[in-house]
């Protein structure tokens, strides 16, 4: 298997816990008169680049501001990837704001490992987002390894063709349905489930996607 040349890391999630009081923003939203959308990211897709956007934007990175008071560290994360940074280009995605990613990142002490940070603001969905982000790496979609932590991530990967492990924390029920497994199916897709950021590395490690 060949060696990936650049690592894109989702941030929420992956290497921190934000606590974003997300029913607060929901009900300012409601407000705000969006009653069409039940979820944030439902909300950002449905309304991206309209004119409305902005002030959409605006209440929810006042939100994600306050959180980041109250940010966990998840997994001793700067560790890992600033280990990895010396090796590869480094990427990050998230479907916070600008603002937010910047401050997050330097709190990280990550802002000198990253090559690219795209938000909200760049892209509707994580699906754009990765595939934004492999053209301005300069790589090719095989040659991006994404750790994420949903599973949408994993369809992201899997549309732009680029690997991934996603990692799945806290109480996870991946049988769906009597008739449908999520890890199954992401095993058959070559996509690994890992409990933390530790054993996501390790994985990528085993299927020689990084050294």
């Amino acid at each position: 298997m060949e060696l990936v040349k650049a690592i894109v890391f989702d941030i929420d999630g992956t290497l921190v816990y934000l606590p974003v009081k997300w029913n607060k923003v929901l009900e300012e939203l409601i407000n705000l008169g969006i009653t069409d959308a039940r979820s944030f990211l439902a909300i950002i897709s449905r309304y991206h680049g309209t004119e409305i956007f902005h002030r959409i934007n605006k209440i929810v990175e006042d939100e994600e501001l306050k959180a980041i008071e109250k940010m966990v560290i998840l997994d001793d994360s700067p560790t890992y990837v600033k280990k990895l940074c010396s090796k590869y280009k480094i990427g990050f995605v998230t479907m916070q704001s600008r603002n937010v990613a910047k401050k997050i990142l330097q709190l990280l002490e990550l802002d000198r490992c990253s090559h690219v940070v795209l938000t909200r603001e760049e892209a509707r969905t994580r699906i754009e987002q990765i595939s934004k982000i492999i053209g301005i790496l300069g790589v090719n979609p095989s040659e991006v390894l994404f750790f994420g932590d949903k599973i949408i991530d994993a369809i992201a990967a899997i549309v732009n063709g680029v690997k991934a492990v996603i990692i799945l924390r806290g109480n996870v029920n991946l049988r769906i349905s009597d008739t449908d497994d999520l890890e199954e199916d992401l095993e058959v897709l070559g996509i690994p489930i890992a409990r933390d950021l530790r054993m996501a590395i390790e994985y990528a490690k085993s299927l020689k996607y990084i050294e």
